[in-house]
């Protein structure tokens, strides 16, 4: 992980799991996640909104071999660059936008919506899960200006306790480990 941009990503942690299983999940999870508001996915993303409900922390989920020499970089956008969200619209993006790339492409609109270049699917089996805490301006311009609002968007621009990023990303591998299989990769980056 490398943030090329710490005014916007002042704390950015992840965790790896490998020998993930995809599947729905389980019924308890699913109705949790409907009386919160949320649409039930899979047993990965649904872990991240799950611990977005309990600790209001947004996550976010990558498919670890879908990101480009396996890293992230978090940095600023240039006018114009252009990007495909996971609702598959494409956006022209104004400059200073904070983006999450891996070693060679923007991967997510930080603390507002992944990729499509980067989504879980049906055949991930290693995931990496973000845990971070973005500057509120900076969250809130990017929303305002691509006219999109996500309920991570919605929480990142009122600003979200730095303290709490580690406690939800363990939470978050914890979780999705159980649910599919898959194991933590021993470490954390923070």
């Amino acid at each position: 992980v490398q943030i090329l941009s710490p005014e916007g990503c002042p704390r950015y942690a992840a965790r790896l799991l490998t020998g993930i299983t995809m599947a729905p999940s389980p019924f308890w999870l699913r109705e949790k996640l409907i009386a919160g508001g949320f649409r039930p996915i899979n047993n990965v993303v649904d872990v991240t909104n799950f611990v977005l409900l309990e600790m209001g922390q947004p996550l976010h989920a990558f498919d670890f071999d879908r990101l480009e020499e396996n890293r992230i970089v978090v940095r600023m956008s240039e006018e114009g660059e252009r990007f495909t969200t996971l609702d598959k619209a494409e956006h022209i993006l104004p400059a200073r936008s904070l983006m999450i790339c891996d070693g060679k492409k923007p991967v997510a609109l930080a603390g507002v919506m992944g990729g499509i270049n980067s989504e879980i699917h049906n055949s991930t089996t290693r995931v990496l899960i973000e845990s971070a805490c973005f500057d509120p301006t900076t969250i809130r311009r990017t929303s305002k200006n691509l006219n999109i609002s996500t309920e991570a968007s919605y929480r990142f621009e009122r600003g979200t306790d730095p303290t709490g990023v580690i406690a939800a990303v363990n939470r978050a591998a914890q979780l999705m480990a159980r649910l599919s299989g898959g194991k933590i990769f021993q470490g954390i980056i923070d």
